[in-house]
Order: C-alpha cells, then sequence, then structure tokens
C-alpha cells in the first residue's frame, strides 16, 4: 500500500470510528460489544464496519478490547489476536461473558488437539499431526517437518526444522504438534469461511510463515475446489460444531495434489470480510452477523 493510500485509509477508518461512536451515545438498546484487543482495538475496519451494522440495528454497540473486561448482553469475538499470551486472563473473560461464538465452542477450540482429534473421528481429511510434551520426546528421522505450539497463532513460535541441528530452536517449547511440511503452503492456503455452517467465500492465503507474503485473494463459493467443499461439509456436521455461527478452515495441499485441513478456528479468526469485491456479498456478510446477534438473544431471552 502506498504512502497516500495508507493515509487516505487510516483517514476512513478515524471518520468511521467517530460516526460510530457519535452514535453510540446517542443509543439506548441492548448493549452488544465486538470484541477486540487492547494492540487492536478500534484499528480493523472489519471490526469497526460490524459495529456499525449493529448500531444500525438500534444495538448499543462499540469496540472494546477483551482485557477490559466490559459487561454487555452479548460479545461477538473478533480481533483478540494475540490472547495465547495472556491464555489465563482470557479464558476467564470468555467463562464470565456471553459470547459469539459460544464459550464452550472458543474453549475447546484453543487448543488444537482436540480439534484434531474430532476431525479424526469424523472421516475429515487432516494434516499427519502428532501431539508431543516435548521435541525430546519425538524421534526425528531427518523429514522435513514443522514444529509449534499447540496453543498459539499467526505463526508465533512455528518453526521449519530440515536437519537434526535445528532441534534445539525448539526445545524450550512444550506441549507442540509436529506435521509434515508441505511444498503446496508455497501455492498459499485456501481459508473457508462458514457463517451459521453454511459455506460462505474463501480466501487464498499467503501469511508469510513459509512463504512470501501476499495480499489475499477472494474466492467465490461457487469456486471452491470440491475436494475442500466436501470437507467442509463433514466438519460442519460434526456435533460439537453445530452451534458453530463464525468458523474459517485451513486448507493446505499435499503431496498427493489433496487439500487437507490444517486448522479449525473458532476463537478469532480473521474473516478477511473487507477483502471481498462483491459490494452485495460483502454487505450480506455482514447482515448475517447481525442477525446471529439477534438470534443468540431471542434464544436467551426464552431461556429467561
Amino acid at each position: 500500500m502506498s504512502d497516500l493510500r495508507n493515509k487516505i485509509f487510516k483517514l476512513r477508518l478515524k471518520l468511521l470510528y467517530l460516526t460510530n461512536n457519535i452514535r453510540y451515545y446517542f443509543t439506548d438498546g441492548v448493549t452488544v460489544n465486538v470484541v477486540s484487543s487492547k494492540k487492536y482495538q478500534n484499528k480493523i475496519k472489519d471490526d469497526l464496519v460490524l459495529q456499525n451494522y449493529l448500531l444500525k440495528e438500534g444495538y448499543r454497540s462499540k469496540v472494546v478490547a477483551w482485557e477490559d473486561n466490559e459487561k454487555a448482553d452479548v460479545n461477538v469475538i473478533r480481533s483478540v489476536w494475540g490472547y495465547h499470551n495472556n491464555l489465563q486472563s482470557f479464558i476467564t473473560f470468555i467463562n464470565e461473558n456471553n459470547t459469539i461464538n459460544n464459550k464452550s465452542l472458543i474453549l475447546e477450540n484453543i487448543s488444537k488437539r482436540k480439534q484434531f482429534e474430532l476431525l479424526g473421528a469424523n472421516d475429515v481429511e487432516k494434516i499427519d499431526t502428532l501431539f508431543v510434551d516435548n521435541i525430546m520426546n519425538y524421534h526425528y528421522r531427518g523429514n522435513r517437518i514443522v514444529v509449534k505450539p499447540v496453543i498459539s497463532a499467526s505463526g508465533e513460535n512455528t518453526f521449519y526444522i530440515d536437519k537434526a541441528e535445528d532441534l534445539s530452536k525448539v526445545a524450550h517449547l512444550n506441549n507442540i504438534m509436529i506435521q509434515p511440511f508441505l511444498p503446496g503452503i508455497g501455492e498459499g492456503e485456501i481459508s473457508v469461511i462458514t457463517i451459521n455452517r453454511n459455506i460462505r467465500y474463501a480466501i487464498k492465503r499467503f501469511p508469510g510463515v513459509f512463504t512470501e507474503y501476499k495480499k489475499p485473494e477472494y474466492i467465490s463459493k461457487f469456486d471452491i475446489n470440491k475436494d475442500i467443499v466436501e470437507n467442509v461439509r463433514k466438519l460442519i456436521l460434526i456435533e460439537e460444531y453445530k452451534k458453530a455461527v463464525i468458523m474459517r478452515i485451513d486448507f493446505v495441499k499435499d503431496n498427493d495434489g489433496r487439500y487437507k485441513v490444517m486448522e479449525v478456528e473458532m476463537v478469532d479468526p480473521d474473516l478477511f470480510i473487507e477483502t471481498i469485491p462483491d459490494k452485495k456479498i460483502k454487505q450480506e456478510v455482514y447482515e448475517e452477523l447481525t442477525h446471529s446477534v439477534n438470534k443468540f438473544l431471542s434464544v436467551v431471552d426464552t431461556e429467561e
């Protein structure tokens, strides 16, 4: 992004923030927080646009940092990236608040061990993954592997190992997962976005951990690889996932040319909504997220 474009983007973001907050102070509806973190609060366009839709719906909505533990009738968990560095406090926040996704989904999704067990039990194609307490418990055979913590995000503490000497890089890590390195990662990850268990679109991503960073690319739901669609359909039928509102399933191509699940994200998935080029589809996504809040609150009212 050029300096001029970056300045224009930041100006528009600031104007949206100011507009939202003026509307917030003149709204007396049910409180719905869009939950971010201190690092990203009011800096993510997707968050601010979602807040704007919620305000238009009549909700008293603002973007808050989870660290401040502000109370609301419902909290839509969004850009809480980095929560794993203060995990126990984040878990306390989730336990003490009404959230979308719901707290049971979030708490079970934090650890990748549980999600891989569910994928295996439900015949979803996934990357072969070994979970160990420490790399010293793993018999390295000289193959190229990727080692990362069971609880982490954004490639933090993710290492590529292709020789025995590299094992020293991960000796400090505990509770780790080991996966084969797949050259297909160079073609990008395919991230499928589902809302209320329906496939909405996909994004081709180049996160920059093992590839050169490139801008995300939008993929229409009609153009998603058939193998990927088949696996997503299996995944959304898993009993434990039936209450998921927001889900991002990341795929990578294996050495046989088949796409396999690398991760199922239901805690804080970046949905890349502003990457969608079609304004109508983009609007539909924000409206469906807003409708999910309506549905959540109606269920809460019924239970009370």
